[in-house]
């Protein structure tokens, strides 16, 4: 029930990582087409920053469950069993760790420029929290992936992660989908 309930807010947050993607583009576009006219939008290209942010964190969690994270698996190619284990352990611990500290920092800060009312610097002001907040919530759901995946491999399943993974090689490998860029 929780996992289900996880996997949707990870997708929730994937498509909202995704109309903000859209929105840099419509931001983009209008300055294009404002320049082109002898004017501007004002704070544009910040508020494009903003979305940028929010694209970015808003679908780690989601890419990350998709199997859509790069890894680097020199040092597990050649392991097996117990060994291979030990070092997804390892790692996803460290980056549970690592991510729920930044996540943490990450809410303290926007609950600080919230009680303080800080406003952006551009032409036209925002609360701070504002676009702050796409960070928070997807630092935040990252390390929760993070931790539900640990919690697979301490308990002897196949994290979400290396499924989604493995699932697509296996396209890849009957040549249903391209091979990934690298």
């Amino acid at each position: 029930m929780l996992t289900g309930f996880l996997h949707r807010l990870y997708d929730a947050a994937g498509a909202l990582a995704g109309v903000f993607l859209v929105a840099i583009c419509v931001i983009v576009t209008g300055q294009i087409v404002a320049r082109q006219m002898g004017t501007i939008i004002p704070s544009a290209d910040q508020y494009a920053g903003f979305c940028l942010a929010a694209t970015s964190f808003l679908g780690l969690a989601y890419s990350f469950r998709g199997g859509s994270h790069i890894r680097v698996t020199l040092f597990v190619q050649g392991l097996r069993g117990t060994a291979e284990r030990a070092l997804l352990v390892l790692a996803l611990a460290t980056a549970a760790a690592i991510t729920l500290l930044l996540a943490w920092h990450t809410i303290g800060m926007v609950i600080q420029n919230f009680s303080r009312g800080e406003v952006t610097s551009g032409l036209v002001p925002m609360p701070l929290w504002v676009p702050q907040l796409g960070m928070a919530i997807g630092v935040t759901l990252f390390g929760i992936a993070l931790l539900e995946d640990l919690f697979c491999a301490l308990t002897g399943r196949q994290p979400a992660f290396n499924a989604a993974e493995r699932e697509l090689e296996a396209r890849n490998a009957e040549g249903d989908d391209p091979p990934a860029a690298s």
